[in-house]
C-alpha cells in the first residue's frame, strides 16, 4: 500500500518537468524564512545539480546570497513543499533502479530570517535485472535490429526504468515506421525480489485496432488509398490533387511508414500555399482492415501571391532595401515564381565606406526565379534564375553582372522528419560582366601593372562556374544552434575569359565543420574551416588567373573577428607619398622610389589567397534574468590566408580573443563582439598612382628605376604601415545579426 500511495502522489507531482515545479509558489510573504542554501549529502551516483533540478525548494539568487544586493529572486521556505521534495528525490532514485533509497530533510538557521536546507540521502543497493524477455515480435522481419538496443539490459544491468522505457518507446516508433502503425505500448510485467534486489522483466508488444488487440502475429500494413479534403481559399481549389499527390513521400501500395506522413506535411507546408496541412491515417472506423490503410490528406489553401518589402542599415551596406514578389502557383502545378530586388549603399554610409573607392557606389540585385517543385520527385527541387547585379566586397572588388543565369537542382539524400538531413545541391552559373578592383590588386595578382593593361582586364567578359554543395546538419536549431554538429562541403570549378598568361580554369574546395554542446546554461561552440583554390583539377596552387571574386578572404564578424572585413591575409597598399632615393644597382646610378614611415596609406586592398584556414571556439552563457534573452560570450578566433606555392606555416596563424553579447530576436541573435588584435599591420606591397597615370612600386625594397614595374617584375611585400600603440586602437568592434557560426 505504501508503494501504491507513493506512486499515486508522485504522479500528481510533475517530477519529470522541473519547469512546472519551479512555477509552484515559493515566493516570500512577510515573516517567511529565506532559503540561503540547499545542500545534498550522501548522493554518490547522481550530481547535486541534477537532484536540485527535481525539487521545488531552491535558494535565493546569487546576488542576494553572496553580494547582499536587493536584486534577483528571493525564495523562501515552504515546509509542505520540502516534505514533498523528499518524495520527489525518492521517486527520482526509484526510476533509476534504487528502490531502497531513504531521504531525510533538515533545516538549520543561517542568519536573521534565513535558513539552510539539507537533504540527506542513503542510496542503498540498486535493483539488478536478472532476466528480460520481449514477446509479440516473432513475425517482424527486422526483429533483431529493433531489439538490438535492449541487449545490454538483458542481464546484470541496473533496472533504470527511464532509460529502459525510452528504448521501448523507440522500438514502438520503429514499428510505426516499418509497416505496423497500430503497434501499441507493450504490456509490462515485472517481479522485483526485495531480498536479493533482482528483477525479472517481460514486455509483450501487440497491435490495437478499433480499440481491440489485433491478431498475433503482427501483419504489415500498406497504403491502400489516399483521400483528399481541400478547403479552397476562393471559389475553387487552385492546386489540383494530382499535383499534391506527386509531392507526397508515399504512394498507393507502399509499406506504411509514419515518417513518410511527417515528411509529406513538411514538404506541403514549404510550398506556402496552405495555411493548414494534416496528413494522417483516417479514423479506425473508416479503415477497411488493419493491413490495407486509408491515408487522409486535409488541406486549407491560403493566398497564392504575396509582396514583401524591408529596409535596414548595416555597417558596410549602409541603408539597404529589398522587395520580393512571390506567385506560389505560377501557371498552375504549384510552380513558384519569385521576383527579387535589392538596393544597398543608398545613404548614411560610415566614413570608412565613403573613403573606399570600391564600396562607394550603389549596389543592386534584380532577379527572377522559377522553382519546379514536384517535377522530378518530392525531394528534388530544380530552379532556374535570370539576374543582373552589382555587388562590392569591402576594399576588395566590385562585380558588375550585366546579365547572368543559373540552373540549380537540390535533392535531400537523407530527409529527416522535420528538416533537411543531407541536401545535395548541383548548380551551373554563367555571367557576363566585369570585375573592378584597385590597380594595385591587378598588378599583384595578374602581373599586369600598366594602367592600359589593367583597364583591358576590367572589361566585360564571361564567367562559367559549376558547383556542388553538400550539407549535413544535425543541429537542434536553425538560427541559434545549441546542440549537435554540422558539416559543409562545397566544390566549385569555373572558367573565365579574363586574359591572363596562365590559363582560364580554376577549382575551389571548401570544408567546414561545427559542433555545439550545451552544459547547463552554457553552450560551447567550435568551428574549423579550410579552403583551397587549385589550378584546374590539379593540386597546384592557383593565383594569377583566378578572378578576385573567386579568391579566398578572411576577417570580419563571421570569420577572424580581430580583423575587419577581408583584411586578414595578403594586402596591398596605395600610398599618398614616397621618398626619392639615389642608389647604385649593378654599378649603375639609379633613382628609386620608396615609401617610408611618413607615407600615409590612402587605400589598402586585400588580394585574397588560394588557401584558407579559420578556427574558432566560443563559450556562450545565457543569463537567467531577462527571460534568458541575453547571452554573454567569450571567444578565440585563429586563421590565415596563404598564397601557395608559398610555404604554409601554422606559426603564421593570427589568434584574436574577444568577448561579446547576443540578444535574442525574431530574426536571430543581435550580436556585438569586441576582439583584441595585438599584431602589427600586415606586411604588403606598396604602390603609388601619379598624375602621369602610371602605377609605381614604392615598397621599401624597391629596386626599379623610378619605381616603374615592367612585365615579369614583382613589387616585393616589404611595406608595413605604422601601427597605433594604444589599447583602444587594437580593439575591433563587430555588429551583426546571427551567431558567428
Amino acid at each position: 500500500m505504501r508503494r501504491v500511495f507513493l506512486a499515486a502522489l508522485l504522479v500528481a507531482l510533475p517530477v519529470a518537468s522541473p519547469g512546472v515545479l519551479r512555477a509552484q509558489d515559493i515566493a516570500c510573504d512577510p515573516g517567511d524564512l529565506e532559503v540561503r542554501a540547499v545542500t545534498f549529502n550522501g548522493n554518490q551516483h547522481f550530481e547535486s545539480a541534477e537532484l536540485a533540478s527535481v525539487i521545488v525548494t531552491s535558494p535565493s539568487s546569487f546576488a542576494r546570497r553572496h553580494l547582499h544586493l536587493p536584486i534577483g529572486s528571493r525564495r523562501c521556505l515552504d515546509t509542505l513543499e520540502l516534505s514533498r521534495d523528499a518524495v520527489r528525490v525518492r521517486l527520482f532514485y526509484r526510476l533509476r533502479g534504487y528502490y531502497k533509497t531513504a531521504v531525510k530533510t533538515s533545516v538549520q538557521p543561517a542568519g536573521t530570517g534565513a535558513v539552510a536546507v539539507g537533504i540527506g540521502i542513503t542510496e542503498g543497493p540498486p535493483v539488478i535485472i536478472d532476466s528480460l524477455a520481449v514477446t509479440g515480435l516473432d513475425s517482424v522481419n527486422d526483429r533483431v535490429r529493433l531489439l538490438h538496443e535492449l541487449d545490454h539490459f538483458r542481464h546484470d544491468h541496473i533496472f533504470t526504468k527511464i532509460e529502459l522505457q525510452a528504448v521501448l518507446d523507440t522500438v514502438r516508433e520503429e514499428l510505426h515506421d516499418s509497416g505496423y502503425p497500430y503497434a501499441a505500448a507493450p504490456l509490462a510485467s515485472s517481479d522485483v525480489d526485495p531480498r536479493t534486489d533482482r528483477a525479472q522483466l517481460e514486455y509483450q508488444y501487440f497491435q490495437q485496432f478499433r480499440g481491440q488487440p489485433s491478431a498475433i502475429p503482427m501483419r504489415v500494413a500498406r497504403v491502400g488509398r489516399i483521400q483528399f479534403e481541400v478547403a479552397p481559399g476562393g471559389d475553387s481549389a487552385k492546386i489540383d490533387t494530382s499535383t499534391v499527390r506527386r509531392l507526397l513521400s508515399f504512394k498507393v501500395g507502399d509499406v506504411f511508414r509514419s515518417k513518410d506522413l511527417v515528411r509529406s506535411e513538411r514538404d506541403l507546408y514549404q510550398l506556402e500555399t496552405y495555411s493548414h496541412v494534416d496528413v494522417a491515417l483516417a479514423p479506425d472506423s473508416a479503415q477497411p482492415n488493419d493491413s490495407l490503410l486509408t491515408v487522409l490528406v486535409r488541406l486549407n489553401e491560403s493566398k497564392m501571391t504575396s509582396l514583401g518589402v524591408g529596409a535596414g542599415w548595416a555597417t558596410l551596406d549602409c541603408i539597404r532595401a529589398q522587395a520580393r514578389l512571390t506567385d506560389r502557383d505560377f501557371s498552375g502545378g504549384a510552380r513558384r515564381l519569385e521576383l527579387n530586388g535589392r538596393l544597398s549603399h543608398l545613404a548614411l554610409c560610415p566614413q570608412n565606406v565613403r573613403d573606399d573607392s570600391i564600396s562607394d557606389r550603389l549596389n543592386y540585385y534584380a532577379s527572377g526565379t522559377i522553382r519546379l517543385r514536384g517535377l522530378i520527385g518530392p525531394h528534388t527541387l530544380p530552379s532556374f534564375t535570370l539576374f543582373s547585379e552589382r555587388t562590392s566586397e569591402y576594399r576588395a572588388y566590385v562585380r558588375e553582372t550585366l546579365i547572368g543565369g543559373a540552373a540549380e537542382v537540390t535533392r535531400d539524400l537523407q530527409p529527416r522528419d522535420l528538416r533537411p538531413g543531407l541536401p545535395l545541391t548541383l548548380s551551373y552559373r554563367v555571367e557576363y560582366g566585369r570585375t573592378t578592383a584597385s590597380p594595385a590588386v591587378f598588378c599583384q595578382l595578374f602581373n599586369r601593372c600598366a594602367l592600359s593593361d589593367i583597364e583591358r582586364l576590367q572589361q566585360n567578359g564571361s564567367l562559367h562556374v559549376f558547383g556542388m554543395s553538400l550539407l549535413r546538419d544535425r543541429t537542434d536549431q536553425l538560427l541559434d544552434p545549441s546542440n549537435g554538429n554540422q558539416l559543409h562541403l562545397a566544390l566549385r570549378s569555373g572558367t573565365t575569359s579574363l586574359d591572363t598568361a596562365n590559363g582560364t580554369r580554376f577549382s575551389r574546395t571548401l570544408i567546414e565543420g561545427s559542433v555545439y554542446k550545451t552544459i547547463g546554461a552554457s553552450t560551447f561552440a567550435a568551428r574549423l574551416q579550410m579552403a583551397a583554390i587549385l589550378d584546374g583539377f590539379s593540386t597546384r596552387g592557383a593565383t594569377a588567373y583566378v578572378p578576385p571574386e573567386e579568391r579566398l578572404y578572411a576577417g570580419g564578424p563571421n570569420s577572424v573577428r580581430g580583423y575587419n572585413q577581408n583584411l586578414l591575409g595578403p594586402v596591398v597598399y596605395i600610398v599618398s607619398s614616397f621618398s626619392t632615393v639615389d642608389t647604385t644597382i649593378a654599378g649603375n646610378p639609379t633613382q628609386v622610389y620608396r615609401a617610408d614611415s611618413n607615407s600615409r596609406v590612402r587605400q589598402y586592398s586585400p588580394t585574397g589567397g588560394n588557401t584558407l584556414i579559420v578556427a574558432s571556439a566560443e563559450w556562450r552563457y545565457r543569463l537567467p534574468s531577462f527571460g534568458g534573452r541575453i547571452q554573454l560570450a567569450t571567444f578565440v578566433d585563429a586563421g590565415q590566408v596563404y598564397n601557395r606555392p608559398e610555404k604554409i606555416s601554422l606559426s603564421d596563424l593570427r589568434v584574436t580573443p574577444g568577448v561579446g553579447m547576443r540578444v535574442r530576436s525574431p530574426i536571430g541573435p543581435l550580436r556585438v563582439d569586441v576582439a583584441y588584435n595585438g599584431y602589427q599591420s600586415t606586411k604588403g606591397s606598396a604602390y603609388y598612382v601619379g598624375d602621369d597615370n602610371v602605377l609605381r612600386c614604392v615598397s621599401p625594397d624597391n629596386q626599379f628605376q623610378q619605381g616603374i614595374v615592367g612585365p615579369g617584375d614583382t613589387c616585393g611585400p616589404s611595406y608595413t604601415p605604422t601601427s597605433r600603440s594604444s589599447v583602444l586602437s587594437k580593439l575591433t568592434f563587430n555588429f551583426s545579426i546571427g551567431q558567428a557560426f
